[in-house]
């Protein structure tokens, strides 16, 4: 089945759609601001138990021309019952090594969604943090246009089939020309050796001007990290581009420094955007988790279509959410938001404005400290000089994270991002009482301040019913999607509304903070069915 699925051409959708959960009812009258229509189930694992019900990292794409609506997830509908595990610290739901997780979804009306799982390049399966993108097709003349039609750009990561090659992921593009319905088999972008993986990829395509001089050129952005080096150590970002719509791609150009290491703060990985002039712009985060200097928001410039980069240039300062100091520590060294375990990193997220040359970058911000954690924006149009716009948006007695930006046509600015409630100071670290919803602002065209923040998700998420296949920890991805078009933004996020708490699993996560060495319980047999079901949902803002 798989030696089948890797070396075929193209890719069917395996699922059948599924329809609207808990709309809102529509208003009377003409909204005077932007306004929710639809939260609306996009995944396709309806009744399965843990892992197989589980999605995270979002994103999503729209092809200009037929308004076609296609999104990618990390999905482990594949991945089968959990085996259970009696060694202490083990997980229960191992990956199975050659099942895809890089799951696919389309809708031609926004309402209605099919799906299925990528292939993998040859000798591996689809390994998930998925980015899409669309941009216009080669013509039989050798130039690039949406006359002759569109193609959707899907990158992820690879995983090795061989165990010979343990976890020495490399990066992938598939491209479908039919909006989604079907996929060629991924192009690999770079290959590892055993020693390295590859991680955190992010593609963008040149699509927003033909008179751009590298117009439909695709570019990846990834990190390639040392599996042998400590902590994140000695993580070096790259960037390749594609000339022939995604079939061959350059030689990697290091856009980052050589090392980093403790004393000097390591980087995470961003995304890119490519501005309507062709300017490339990749941006990440440089000193992280590190008390010796700040943290800041960086960018690399290319205008010679990726064949070079400018030396890193300086956004912005960020204060990240807390690495240290929490129950979670005996685990992992991740940053988080008080009141929940899962995983969150305040990287920068950028949008081009097809309208103008300007690039916008959010982030999450925590200087305010606990219930004021905000989103923070920045703007240029040359990628060069950055002009910060400060807070764009807070919501009261929330921490906000995983904002996502996206311009439609005319220059209007939509951001998305979820916010936690905050808990109380005197014990920040509680789980499983806090909830998160996605909320919504937006920079009219023409306008100078960004509008309140609504609320997009009708029913709340409790981050303790979301897991990581080991138990240990709640996971939720590492962000969430927007996309834009002429009337309105489509919002693509993980919720956990629809998954159920598990007692014995929050009870095997205390006793594993508090030192002990328990064993694992199997989710299928301790929990209710629903337990981690983190689904993918997708909503309309209309501007």
């Amino acid at each position: 089945m798989l030696k089948r699925r890797l070396l075929s051409v193209a890719v069917v959708p395996i699922a059948i759609a599924v329809g609207l959960v808990q709309p809102i009812t529509p208003a009377l009258a003409k909204p005077t601001g932007p306004s929710v229509s639809g939260n609306i189930l996009v995944d396709q694992d309806q009744g399965l138990s843990f892992s197989s019900n589980k999605q995270n990292e979002t994103s999503i794409t729209r092809d200009p021309v037929t308004g076609v609506l296609v999104a990618g997830a990390n999905d482990e509908i594949n991945e089968g019952p959990c085996p259970g595990t009696t060694v202490p610290g083990a997980s229960p739901c191992p990956f199975v090594r050659g099942v895809g997780v890089s799951g696919y979804y389309r809708s031609v009306d926004g309402k209605t969604w099919t799906g299925g799982i990528l292939p993998g390049t040859p000798g591996r399966a689809s390994g998930g943090d998925p980015s899409l993108d669309n941009g216009p097709r080669q013509c039989a003349n050798g130039q690039f246009s949406y006359s002759c039609g569109a193609v959707i750009y899907y990158a992820s990561l690879e995983d090795p089939v061989n165990p010979d090659l343990h976890f020495s992921e490399a990066t992938g593009v598939a491209r479908s020309f039919d909006d989604g319905a079907t996929w060629q088999t991924p192009i690999e972008v770079s290959s590892v050796s055993k020693a390295n993986f590859d991680d955190h990829e992010w593609l963008a395509v040149d699509n927003k001007n033909p008179s751009s001089p590298f117009y439909g050129r695709v570019y990846v952005f990834w990190a390639v990290f040392c599996a042998n080096c400590a902590g994140n150590g000695n993580v070096k970002l790259f960037v390749a581009h594609s000339s022939d719509g995604g079939l061959s791609w350059s030689n990697p150009v290091q856009v980052s420094g050589a090392n980093n290491n403790i004393g000097q703060g390591f980087r995470e990985t961003g995304q890119m955007a490519v501005a309507s002039n062709g300017t490339v712009e990749a941006f990440w985060s440089e000193n992280e988790d590190t008390t010796h200097t700040a943290t800041v928001q960086v960018v690399a410039t290319s205008k010679d279509g990726g064949q070079t980069f400018s030396a890193p240039i300086t956004i912005s300062s960020v204060v990240d959410y807390p690495l240290r100091g929490t129950p979670f520590d005996v685990v992992d060294h991740f940053n988080r938001v008080p009141g929940m375990s899962a995983r969150v990193d305040c990287f920068p997220h950028p949008a081009a404005d097809p309208s103008s040359t300007k690039v916008y970058v959010v982030w999450c911000d925590f200087a305010g400290g606990n219930g004021s954690g905000d989103v923070k924006a920045a703007v240029s149009s040359d990628g060069l000089t950055w002009t910060n716009l400060g807070v764009i948006a807070q919501v009261a007695n929330r921490n906000a994270f995983f904002p996502a930006v996206g311009v439609a046509p005319d220059g209007t600015v939509s951001v998305a991002f979820d916010a936690l409630t905050a808990p109380p100071d005197n014990n920040p670290w509680k789980t499983g009482v806090q909830t998160y919803d996605v909320f919504y602002v937006e920079l009219p065209k023409g306008g100078t301040s960004f509008t309140k923040p609504i609320q997009v998700s009708t029913a709340s998420s409790n981050p303790e019913a979301s897991s990581y296949n080991n138990l240990q920890e709640q996971f939720i991805g590492d962000y969430i999607g927007i996309v834009n078009g002429p009337s309105q933004a489509t919002i693509v996020w993980t919720d956990a509304r629809n998954a159920a708490l598990c007692p014995a699993v929050s009870a095997y996560r205390s006793a594993v903070y508090a030192g002990s060495s328990a064993v694992a319980p199997n989710p299928d047999s301790a929990c209710d069915t629903s337990f981690g079901n983190t689904d993918t949902i997708a909503a309309n803002v209309s501007y």
